[in-house]
């Protein structure tokens, strides 16, 4: 992207970065305990019964501290979220492929023995697709991962990795440490490199922000996700946004887009011959709990501690706390902690937000007639709030579309945000 289409400050300092309060609907915190495992069961009921049955994501979610050096500890998480994937899959029919799966809560390199026996349980309770569009990603901490440890997570069939780089980035040593797990991911033959650029407090100076995020973007990674973490020790300054790291964040956000990357929303960067820009540019595009993905809509099954589910209209979230997953699963009982049944309201948000996340436009004429409403009168309140962007050229309204501005992906939490907002109808 040439610097006279870059998008001007103002608005990327105003209406995007850090402190946007969207990030994914529904809200689990309107979730309910009294809708779990029975319901969770029953979703999974119907969804078999569908005339043309989705096909599957499994998310698998282990503790913060499943890869540490207690080896004991993390052979029993992995030996239950085996456990977890053996009771839970014979609730889906065999013949709804696996065409995504995510691995993550990874505190540290996974022995490559017992993360084979994770992924042998898994794949022997679902059918893992073999083609060559599955989205297949394991989530990799800072450190060194060498070419050797990697061709292990590529032979068990990952073809996606994606590395975190703690705060701040501007750290030169763990940029250096980055450089050599990159060139020992593409030497192993994973397909898709991606990275959780995780900035915050302490910043660094202005001079080693830029060197670290210049030698970041020398990398030419597949994929980037900007990521805002206040540091722990700094809690009084965490009380208020950071004025300096907002600022930062709207610097890398235009040095990305200048380097050539596509942002995708939500702080989602990726390079054009990406699956995901290509996936847009096909209509094909798709947003579930764990990002984007380049493939049609499909049932997201979340195993682990935390995990969600998104079952047909069901929505479902593990317990969060280890004991309670825990003792679930060595009583055999499915660790449902609460969830949600989508109302018509909940419904209709869930299809504009996906047509604005995903084509950047929507069809108002369709989304009246599907759902039975005038847009103008049911999101008079939406409407209102997003009138300050409207004035910045982010979002765009007429009579039968809403749509974003040639810049609007970069503020595409804040509008999404009012149309996110929990229950005002349900």
């Amino acid at each position: 992207m040439s610097p006279t289409r870059l998008p001007a400050m103002a608005p990327l300092l105003q209406y995007s970065g850090p402190d946007a309060d969207f990030a994914g609907f529904p809200d689990p915190a309107r979730f309910s305990p009294e809708f779990g495992e029975s319901q969770f069961r029953s979703a999974a009921r119907r969804t078999n019964d569908d005339p043309a049955p989705r096909l599957l994501s499994l998310h698998l979610h282990l503790p913060f501290d499943a890869g540490t050096v207690d080896r004991g500890r993390s052979q029993a998480c992995f030996h239950r979220l085996a456990r977890e994937c053996e009771m839970v899959a014979p609730l889906f029919d065999r013949d709804r492929d696996v065409v995504q799966l995510q691995l993550d809560g990874l505190a540290g390199e996974p022995a490559g023995d017992v993360l084979g026996e994770l992924l042998h349980a898994v794949s022997r309770y679902f059918f893992l697709s073999h083609s060559g569009t599955r989205e297949f990603l394991i989530a990799l901490p800072g450190g060194v991962h060498g070419t050797e440890a990697l061709s292990v997570l590529v032979d068990l069939g990952f073809n996606r990795v994606r590395f975190s780089l703690p705060p701040a980035a501007a750290d030169r040593d763990a940029v250096a440490l980055l450089e050599r797990s990159v060139a020992a991911a593409r030497e192993a033959g994973f397909r898709s490199i991606g990275l959780d650029l995780v900035y915050g407090l302490p910043l660094g100076s202005d001079a080693e922000f830029d060197a670290g995020l210049h030698r970041l973007l020398g990398l030419r990674v597949d994929r980037i996700n900007l990521r805002c973490r206040e540091h722990p020790g700094h809690a009084a300054e965490a009380a208020a946004p950071s004025a300096e790291r907002v600022l930062r964040h709207a610097v890398a956000a235009r040095a990305l887009l200048a380097a050539g990357y596509e942002t995708l929303g939500l702080d989602v960067f990726a390079l054009p011959q990406d699956d995901l820009p290509r996936a847009r540019r096909r209509g094909l595009l798709h947003h579930n709990w764990l990002g984007f993905v380049p493939q049609a809509p499909t049932d997201l099954i979340g195993l682990g501690v935390g995990a969600r589910s998104r079952i047909g209209d069901a929505c479902f979230q593990s317990y969060a706390e280890l004991t309670a997953w825990e003792s679930s699963i060595d009583m055999g009982d499915l660790p449902v902690w609460r969830g949600l049944q989508l109302d018509a309201d909940a419904r209709l948000r869930n299809d504009l937000l996906q047509a604005l996340l995903c084509t950047g436009r929507v069809d108002l004429d369709q989304l009246q007639q599907q759902h039975d409403i005038v847009f103008t009168d049911y999101f008079r309140d939406e409407l209102a709030a997003l009138q300050p962007l409207q004035a910045a050229g982010l979002v765009q309204l007429d009579a039968h579309e809403l749509q974003l501005g040639p810049q609007g992906r970069l503020a595409l939490q804040a509008i999404c945000s009012p149309f996110g907002a929990a229950g005002r109808r349900a």
